[in-house]
């Protein structure tokens, strides 16, 4: 009762939405949470949604909510929910802009807030694809991972060839926005035939995952 008293603003309610700011790399699905709380003892319920609304183009992104609404009483004055974001392996690599919006029809109350979503990637490539050595050589190939928009994070490799026989250095390594391009050298020896490897490099999430093949010929 004496909070109450205390009071001097109309009812209402509060919305924000957690994180503010968030990166997501392409084929990969990043969460968001929302908090809707009570000023001056509102109650009833609280309808929510959120949407993209720049730019206008948003081809490749969905959202999904996993909540709809937040009931307020005297006993539970604060609640909230979570939605999340999947990006396509073609979304635009673009910062996006989610708004999200609470409504308390009874008293005609309606509030917004934004979160900045960036759209990032990393593409990996083999140079050279293709290697012939001879027998009892070593076959080199440069395996570069280049982060796209702004991508950060720790990229692992993993291939399909056991240690004795290929060997990939240095791994894992680390994209940020001073070292947007690492390069790393693959070793093989192998005895005779023609060898696909198959190298994959993902970030610490386990998502996106991008391959390269090389091919090499001991002849």
């Amino acid at each position: 009762m004496g909070a109450q008293a205390a009071c001097t603003k109309k009812q209402d309610f509060t919305l924000t939405v957690s994180p503010t700011s968030a990166s997501l790399a392409r084929g990969s699905t990043g969460a968001f949470g929302i908090t809707i709380a009570s000023v001056c003892g509102l109650t009833g319920d609280i309808g929510w949604g959120v949407a993209l609304t720049s730019p206008s183009s948003t081809t490749g992104l969905a959202i999904h909510q996993n909540t709809y609404h937040v009931l307020l009483s005297s006993t539970h004055t604060s609640g909230g929910g979570s939605f999340t974001v999947s990006a396509s392996q073609t979304a635009a690599l673009t910062t996006y802009t989610l708004t999200v919006t609470a409504r308390d029809t009874t008293l005609g109350l309606a509030h917004s807030v934004t979160a900045s979503l960036i759209i990032d990637d990393f593409t990996l490539t083999a140079n050279p694809t293709s290697v012939k050595v001879a027998t009892g050589q070593t076959a080199f190939s440069t395996i570069t991972v280049t982060g796209e928009n702004g991508f950060s994070g720790t990229i692992n490799y993993s291939f399909n060839e056991p240690s004795y026989v290929c060997n990939l250095q240095p791994d894992p390594v680390s994209l940020s926005s001073t070292n947007t391009s690492i390069s790393s050298t693959l070793s093989c020896n192998f005895s005779s035939g023609t060898n696909t490897v198959n190298i994959s490099a993902a970030p610490n999430s386990g998502s996106p995952i991008r391959s390269v093949t090389v091919t090499i010929t001991v002849s």
